[in-house]
């Protein structure tokens, strides 16, 4: 069976989305825009709350409340920028961080239990190729 790129891209976006959406459900870690901030601190480590906007396509105003409350709760803290002493920066607290990282590893083991529950040694060797196939993509 032949099919092509596109067939491909659409059969894929569905089945990680749908992979995705179910492990978040299953391990009570939905995102929200919080989460989704603190995902991007994350990846990004300190950015301006005009920053966060643009990359979550919100406006100032919006992500500015986000920030309020995720600071409120503890999870960001505000820290001078370098290049511009008036400049603020949005930073993870150490709380932050370990909740993120408590969230992954629960959302890993709950997919661990669906590998050793539903896939057979050939099933998980096809998953590692096709795991191998998506590197590539990257």
């Amino acid at each position: 069976m032949h099919l092509e790129p596109q067939q491909l891209a659409e059969e894929l976006r569905q089945i990680v989305s749908t992979f995705v959406r179910n492990a978040r459900v299953a391990t009570a870690t939905v995102r929200t825009s919080q989460h989704e901030t603190l995902d991007l601190l994350d990846t990004h480590q300190a950015l301006s709350i005009a920053e966060l906007a643009r990359l979550r396509g919100v406006k100032h105003q919006s992500m500015r409340l986000v920030i309020n409350e995720l600071e409120q709760q503890g999870m960001v803290l505000r820290e001078k920028s370098p290049q511009d002493a008036r400049a603020q920066l949005i930073v993870l607290s150490e709380a932050a961080r370990q909740s993120l990282s408590a969230a992954r590893a629960q959302r890993a083991d709950w997919i661990a239990a669906q590998i050793a529950d539903k896939l057979d040694e050939s099933a998980r060797d096809d998953l590692h190729k096709g795991l191998a196939a998506l590197r590539k993509l990257l």
